[in-house]
Parts: structure tokens; C-alpha cells; sequence
């Protein structure tokens, strides 16, 4: 493409061929849609959302990706300048990807309470029972206690809270000892 001096948005590279490049704000913008993405897929892949739903304005009709194809197009876009070609997915479940813009307002709350996406605090045993869990779960297996009390305690000490103070907290907010 040329611009009103004849530049062109091609550098010369040292062995004669151009190379395509982006402006700096453009650059930023793509890498900041990167950061957007992992932010996304963490705080929702866990939920079994496949990838992301974008309306294209150009063909009038939403574009599903799967968030490793996102992240390769985007990772493209910053070799090359230039997006890739985008194949419709064949019948695609609407439920199973989350609009992009959603998602982006979504992890940038997070942000602004200061959460970070998708991090989970890990608890590998019920307290009560002792069944090994796995880190999605929010309930215990065997037992069927919710597993948020723990790690609301696990955080509390984790941020220098005395064990026997937070212990005393949740109890005196009404969560069963543990």
C-alpha cells in the first residue's frame, strides 16, 4: 500500500526481499490482543468454552476460533503484517465459544479488582474426608462439602494471616471447620 511520500508498508531486507510491517501501534495492539486471549482462555477453557466468537463487520457473520487458532493467526499477523485467511467453522455450537467482547470486558474486571485470570488456588484433598480432588472442583466427591472455604483460608494465610485467626474467621461467618 503507498502513502502520500511513495513509502510503502514494506521494509527492505538486507537479501533484497520485503518484508511486511506493522506500525508500532499496530504491533501494540496485536500483542495486547495476545495477552487478552490467554487472559480469556484461562478464566474460561476451564468451563469448557472452545475459543472465542467474533462478528466481522466485512462478511456480516460471526467467526468462531478455537484458542489456539486465534493465538496462530495473531502470532502471523505479527510476523507477517498480514492476517490469515479465515475458513468458516463447519457448524459450529454457538454455546460452546464465548463473544469476544464479553470475554474482554470480563478479564479486564477481573483485572480491576485485582484478580488475575484463571488462577485457581489449588486444593489436592478434602480436608473433611480426605479424597483426593482434582483442581477444577468446587465440591468434594465423597463428601459433597464446597471446597471455597478452603481456599478462601488458604489465601488468607497466604497474605499473612495467623492459621487460628482465619480458621476463627470462617467459622464466625458460618462456614463449617475444617
Amino acid at each position: 500500500m503507498e502513502h502520500e511520500h511513495g513509502d510503502s508498508d514494506y521494509e527492505e531486507e538486507p537479501d533484497g526481499e520485503e518484508e511486511p510491517s506493522l506500525d508500532p501501534r499496530e504491533r501494540e495492539d496485536i500483542e495486547a490482543d495476545l495477552d487478552d486471549l490467554a487472559g480469556m482462555r484461562l478464566s474460561f477453557a476451564p468451563q469448557g468454552v472452545r475459543g472465542v466468537v467474533i462478528w466481522c463487520p466485512d462478511c456480516e457473520a460471526n467467526h468462531y476460533y478455537d484458542w489456539d487458532l486465534l493465538r496462530e493467526n495473531l502470532e502471523h499477523m505479527l510476523k507477517t503484517g498480514e492476517p490469515r485467511m479465515h475458513e468458516p467453522a463447519f457448524e459450529p455450537r454457538e454455546e460452546d465459544y464465548v463473544q469476544w467482547d464479553y470475554a474482554k470486558g470480563y478479564i479486564d474486571a477481573l483485572s480491576d479488582a485485582g484478580i488475575e485470570p484463571g488462577r485457581r488456588i489449588e486444593v489436592k484433598a478434602c480436608p473433611w474426608c480426605e479424597a483426593p480432588l482434582d483442581p477444577g472442583f468446587g465440591f468434594c466427591p465423597r463428601c459433597g462439602r464446597s471446597l471455597g472455604p478452603v481456599r478462601l483460608y488458604r489465601e488468607l494465610v497466604d497474605k499473612g494471616m495467623d492459621e487460628r485467626e482465619a480458621r476463627a474467621l470462617l467459622s464466625r461467618s458460618g462456614f463449617e471447620p475444617f
